[in-house]
């Protein structure tokens, strides 16, 4: 059974930092770290063999078999040194109990008299293994160091994928609703629950456990306690069949801990480390619980404020369907009442502004177009859909447009500066007519001029400058002209 929350979007205002460094964390770790494993095994065999350490270790191995009453793997261990076998080496490094003891210095001790050269050669050794196996978790010699760095070990590449896959899909969301500090020590501590919850249960075998999932549980644990009776969508899969429901959020906490357990118990002799699942679920949920006892009302705020976003994600799919049915009073009623709550929602503004277009002589359509053209342009792309409106709004507005001088003014300077002169010339003769004389209209010939410049028109950009300090011969852009036609 598989079950993940999906459809809530994010919000790159406030990105998921932690959730984002985990998943770069991981990542390096597989490639940068875990990706040369092999070769620092194949070097750390080497030295191994050309050492004297297969002297001093491997016939006690073979002894130490031999008296743990494991008749059948000392007579296969002992026909491979026989043959000198190199695969003696790696049947003796993963058994954990042996080499706890050994690096305990209990089966070579100090009083032996090959003690200070074994111990020097068997560091050596030792640090040339594979990443992986100097920081994997071990049931036999648990460490917190090592259940924290196991958390970031992955077996391959389908194990990160996946692990990498679920972190992102729930993670951002528990970070964005109980914030950085509590998410990182969360995660952090579910990972180490996890790692002696799977070593609690596998007490009596030499097992060894690495992977995200722990944790990643944790936050699962975190994300169904957090979300509580609050309504989810879900993806969820039942072997070949898999549909969308949608519940309470902590309706999946039970249903994880079950599937947990049933597998647990089932699914013998699988490598998935169910327990660690399970221990990183009940852990998340434990924190998630706590932080919900600490701080209440922040908790109801966040879901109040989702609830709203929710509902206006609803209406606004109405309002595009409406638009795509044609129904453009419906749609704009719609927009309109979305448009008062996200008053800076500029493509709220432009939905607006297409449906109110059906009907040109409208107040509402004068409105929202007059709302766009007064936007600051952020960009070329912004600024080019500003001069379209600009022009569909001379063609179609009825009875005329309702451009005011300050607008035109304003266009006048924007136009001149982003390649549309021809328009910005006239909308400056339009301001020239104004009497008075507009109080921005040295701004807009100093603008035009620099305009008229870009685009190579001598002729035009010297008469408009030598208008403005005739017009103008006081003012601070009449200076500024002087200027450029001495430089010029």
């Amino acid at each position: 059974m598989f079950i993940i929350p999906v459809g809530d979007r994010v919000n790159w205002k406030r990105p998921p930092i932690i959730t984002l460094l985990l998943i770069l964390v991981n990542c390096y770790v597989f490639f940068a770290l875990q990706g040369k494993d092999a070769q620092h095994e194949q070097q750390a065999g080497k030295y191994y063999f050309s050492s004297e350490l297969p002297d001093w270790e491997l016939p006690r191995y073979a002894s130490y078999l031999e008296q743990q009453g494991r008749s059948d793997e000392f007579k296969k261990f002992n026909a491979l040194l026989l043959k000198k076998n190199g695969m003696a080496l790696p049947i003796m490094v993963h058994d954990t109990k042996f080499m706890l003891a050994l690096q305990s210095e209990k089966i070579i001790t100090p009083t032996a008299p090959e003690y200070t050269n074994w111990k020097t050669q068997h560091v050596h050794y030792m640090e040339q293994r594979s990443f992986t196996s100097r920081y994997i978790f071990e049931v036999d010699n648990p460490s917190l160091l090592k259940a924290f760095t196991s958390a970031f070990l992955h077996g391959g590449f389908d194990h990160l994928l996946g692990n990498m896959v679920v972190l992102f899909l729930v993670g951002f969301l528990v970070e964005s609703m109980v914030g950085k500090i509590v998410f990182t020590l969360g995660y952090c501590i579910s990972a180490l629950v996890a790692a002696y919850s799977f070593g609690l249960l596998n007490a009596e075998v030499s097992q060894t456990l690495l992977g995200a999932s722990g944790a990643i549980a944790g936050v699962m644990g975190m994300y169904t306690v957090i979300f509580g009776s609050r309504k989810i969508d879900f993806f969820y899969s039942l072997g070949f069949y898999f549909d969308y429901v949608r519940a309470p959020a902590i309706m999946l906490l039970p249903l994880w801990l079950g599937n947990e357990l049933y597998q647990f118990f089932s699914a013998n002799g699988s490598h998935v480390a169910y327990m660690a699942h399970f221990g990183g679920l009940l852990c998340g949920a434990l924190i998630a619980s706590l932080y919900r006892w600490q701080r209440p009302n922040q908790i109801k705020q966040q879901h109040q404020e989702a609830e709203k976003d929710e509902m206006d994600g609803a209406a606004f799919q109405r309002g595009m369907n409406y638009l795509g049915q044609m129904e453009f009073k419906k749609a704009l009623s719609i927009f309109t009442e979305l448009q008062a709550k996200h008053p800076k929602d500029v493509n709220l503004a432009k939905l607006v502004y297409r449906a109110a277009k059906a009907d040109p002589a409208s107040q509402e359509y004068h409105r929202a177009a007059l709302r766009l053209l007064s936007l600051r342009a952020m960009d070329e792309t912004t600024s080019h859909q500003t001069y379209t409106i600009f022009q569909e709004y001379l063609r179609c507005a009825k009875p005329s447009h309702r451009l005011g001088s300050d607008l035109v003014s304003k266009l006048a300077q924007r136009f001149a500066s982003t390649g549309y002169v021809d328009d910005a010339e006239k909308l400056t003769a339009v301001l020239q007519r104004a009497t008075p004389p507009h109080q921005e209209l040295p701004t807009v010939l100093l603008a035009l001029a620099r305009g008229y410049y870009r685009e190579q028109r001598k002729d035009q950009f010297n008469a408009t400058l030598q208008r403005l300090i005739r017009q103008f011969p006081h003012s601070e852009e009449a200076q500024a002209a002087n200027k450029i036609l001495q430089m010029s």
